[in-house]
């Protein structure tokens, strides 16, 4: 499996390390570990002398880049190489599009792009991988550009200003395995983009419906066991039964939840505002609430994969209300009006 030969490579970069060092470093059970390990030594890659493991070649791959919170030893920290890009993404993401009401948009802090890229770093499914996003609000494509490890990025995206944004920044910064493509989550994915990626990323919206849509064609994406897929989703307009739903159809789509890092990320109220934003959210009109004044929305962060033959599921959905709208989206901009 190239995400766990990644880890063990990658890992081996630093310096010989004994079994028990190097299963740490990985995610595979002991059986897929020693299997992995067993084919990197049959063909020449790693050696194995007095009870240790070492690379006998240069495999292309990075030394390992630590993540890990120093703190709690699991959730993720920015540092270093890391640093670097997020320092960077912060300049070339100042004259960003702000969110228009007309998609639903709202993008999370800069940090936490750089986290949840951190993150399917540490995972083993950002170097050498081949990536699809759906819906970009965050340019989790443009920070991903900027480490130059993953081997192509496809982002679909609806929103021209998007579209445009990243196609001017991979002109600007040479980055030329970023491809864009203009695209309504309503209609078929592409041929061409059919069971062709390593992994997905999406924010999907948290309808019933909605929510399958997005992840169906994500699913239908991915080239099949061993694949990952990565999914933002709330607490604030997704009940613990909308929870059991969606696991649900990982599960019937053929995927396993593996992580779920809660409240990653955050969605800072002040970049996110648009005129009239909070007059048209369900909540404003039950009770009278003053505009908030802290950052409240935020999102956990799921990594699913691919653990048998992919059954792609996408509903049907027939326009933008029954996409966005149900009986639990209080905080989406647009209800109110939409259902006047």
């Amino acid at each position: 499996m190239r995400r766990i030969r990644n880890q063990i490579l990658r890992a081996l970069k630093s310096g010989p390390k004994t079994f028990w060092e190097l299963i740490n470093e990985q995610d595979a059970y002991i059986a897929g570990f020693y299997h992995t390990l067993q084919s990197l030594m049959d063909e020449g890659t790693v050696g194995y002398e007095n009870h240790r493991f070492f690379l006998k070649e240069d495999p292309g791959v990075r030394e390992k880049i630590e993540t890990l919170c120093s703190t709690c030893g699991l959730g993720v920290e920015i540092k270093g190489f890391f640093q670097e890009v997020y320092e960077k993404f912060l300049y070339v993401t100042e004259d960003r599009p702000l969110p228009l009401e007309d998609y639903d948009q709202g993008f999370i802090r800069p940090i936490d792009t750089i986290r949840r890229m951190a993150f399917i770093y540490q995972r083993g499914d950002l170097e050498g991988a081949e990536i699809f996003i759906l819906g970009d609000d965050d340019l989790l494509s443009v920070a991903m550009g900027l480490t130059g490890m993953a081997q192509r990025i496809t982002v679909v995206e609806i929103d021209p200003r998007l579209t445009y944004f990243i196609e001017h920044f991979c002109k600007k910064w040479g980055i030329g395995n970023i491809t864009v493509k203009q695209y309504n989550v309503l209609e078929e994915l592409p041929q061409e983009a059919l069971g062709q990626y390593d992994v997905f990323v999406t924010d999907p919206v948290e309808t019933h419906r909605g929510f399958k849509l997005f992840v169906g064609r994500c699913i239908s994406a991915l080239k099949g066991p061993g694949a990952s897929g990565y999914i933002g989703l709330t607490h604030r307009e997704a009940s613990l039964k909308k929870w059991a739903e969606f696991q649900r159809f990982f599960l019937d789509s053929g995927l396993v939840v593996t992580d779920i890092l809660r409240n990653l990320a955050t969605y800072p109220e002040e970049e996110n505002k648009f005129e009239h934003f909070y007059e048209t959210y369900e909540i404003m009109g039950k009770m009278d609430l003053p505009i908030p004044e802290v950052d409240w929305y935020k999102s956990s962060f799921l990594r699913v994969e691919a653990i048998e033959p992919l059954k792609v599921q996408v509903p049907q959905v027939k326009d933008f209300q029954e996409l966005y709208f149900d009986e639990e989206s209080w905080a989406t901009p647009g209800q109110r009006k939409g259902r006047s």
